[in-house]
């Protein structure tokens, strides 16, 4: 049998040059969350802004995995 335990997520965001930053628990460096694709002009974002995995692709290829 094994042992219950408690896991408590910690992050903290940032907003930095128009970017979200994730700071994830003792991950000294953030996840930066932008737009790509379809989701840039969606956004309004700059069209020369560098192409920076959303939120929704994160998660997409956490469960994907």
């Amino acid at each position: 049998m094994t042992e219950q335990f408690v896991y408590v997520s910690e992050a903290r965001f940032e907003m930095k040059d128009g970017y979200r930053n994730a700071y994830q628990g003792e991950i000294a460096e953030p996840v930066v969350y932008g737009v790509q694709g379809a989701l840039k002009e969606y956004y309004r974002a700059p069209s020369d802004a560098p192409p920076i995995a959303s939120t929704l692709d994160h998660i997409v290829s956490a469960v994907a995995g």
